[in-house]
């Protein structure tokens, strides 16, 4: 900027010259300014600040995920580095993301970040190679302290893509900077990238964030109506919480929706409102809730039994196993109290459902052919016919 007004001063100086000034001593001459200095901009992160630990909502799902993206914020390129995180999409891998940027920024007011996309990363190299910038491009990104790259998947299968990442991954890593990336899947599974890639990433932690239960479904709708300071009952954040099972992103689109469709009729959120709101969408076709019944025929069904099996005190595996996933469904599914679901299998007590629920929920996250399995039991009782 100091540059360009001193043109337009020579420009006008060169038509009207001005009159001659008095003889003094000598001014200093104008202090040179380096075209680094003069070209100087603030960085931009590309952080969203309304992403923060602080309204991320935690539940079995994504307990681990936080608490290592916690450790690496607090202490970045020391505490796991990179951090490899993964989930289905919508449920939380940019919140997470964006909070540890964040979070590292309030800390380290001085570090420079940058969060992108892959494809943004292959575009800026494209783009670079095009005009001749290929030493800005590296100087951007292997200069920066904190590097957090969304939807690795996405990295284009192209040699030279995928070259100039691995470089950019390397230098940083050398350089004792930090690296977070985030993807769909799981290293191993990231089939269009090279080994050698795959490789760097595993040499760190890996975290993943698995679909919520109905209760942190139903914390994330209490949270965001907290927020919002908006009164939202709790049979309604049940039904909501209990229809919507795929991912926050539209959990969070059906609570915006009903608060929507409350402001412009200028009625108060109920049941009856939610229903309308939420019916072109088609989310509530389903029943409210599943029953228990329902949940035993179709699990006895699934694995071969007979629905007597699983309220029964039989504790042989061939049993055992099914009767824990039919009492974990129940929890999800039937809006039940514990009380109640120990009930419906045989006059079990609590700590009994509690242990089920529990190991399941463990289960489901280190088997993905127990995970699948669920998966299509959830599926088969939401699509059923009443």
């Amino acid at each position: 900027m100091a540059r360009k007004k001193m043109v337009e001063l020579d420009l006008f100086a060169e038509q009207e010259p001005a009159p001659e000034p008095e003889k003094t001593a000598p001014a200093a001459p104008p202090e040179k300014k380096s075209p680094a200095s003069l070209s100087q901009k603030p960085f931009v992160t590309n952080l969203s600040p309304r992403y923060t630990f602080d309204n991320f909502v935690v539940g079995n799902s994504n307990r681990f995920a936080k608490a290592a993206a916690m450790a690496v914020a607090n202490n970045p390129a020391f505490a796991y580095n990179p951090f490899f995180l993964f989930s289905d999409s919508g449920l939380g891998k940019t919140h997470l993301m964006n909070a540890i940027g964040n979070q590292i920024r309030k800390n380290h007011p001085d570090m420079k970040i940058l969060y992108i996309s892959s494809e943004t990363f292959t575009n800026e190299l494209i783009e670079s190679v095009e005009h001749n910038r290929l030493e800005a491009f590296r100087e951007k990104y292997r200069s920066i302290d904190v590097l957090l790259i969304d939807d690795i998947q996405f990295l284009r299968n192209r040699e030279s893509t995928q070259e100039e990442f691995f470089h950019t991954f390397n230098t940083l890593e050398k350089a004792n900077k930090q690296i977070i990336i985030s993807s769909d899947r799981p290293p191993a599974e990231l089939d269009t990238l090279e080994e050698r890639m795959i490789s760097r990433f595993n040499s760190g932690l890996t975290a993943d964030i698995q679909h919520p239960d109905l209760e942190t479904r139903m914390a994330i709708l209490q949270n965001l109506a907290h927020t919002d300071k908006v009164p939202f009952p709790n049979d309604v954040i049940l039904l909501i919480a209990s229809s919507i099972t795929s991912n926050i992103r539209e959990l969070e689109g059906a609570y915006n929706r009903v608060c929507a469709y409350s402001t412009v009729s200028k009625e108060p959120i109920t049941l009856e409102l939610c229903r309308s709101a939420l019916k072109e969408l088609n989310l509530l076709d389903t029943p409210q809730f599943v029953t228990v019944d329902a949940i035993q025929q179709q699990v006895a069904d699934h694995f071969r039994l007979h629905r007597a099996e699983l309220i029964e005190k039989k504790r042989t595996r061939r049993v055992a196993v099914p009767r824990m996933i039919a009492i974990y469904l129940t929890k999800e599914m039937a809006g039940l109290s514990l009380k109640k679901i120990g009930e419906c299998f045989g006059g079990r007590d609590h700590s009994t459902i509690i242990h089920a629920c529990e190991k399941i929920q463990k289960d489901r996250q280190e088997d993905p052919k127990l995970n699948r399995e669920i998966d299509a039991l959830i599926l088969e009782l939401k699509n059923r016919k009443p």
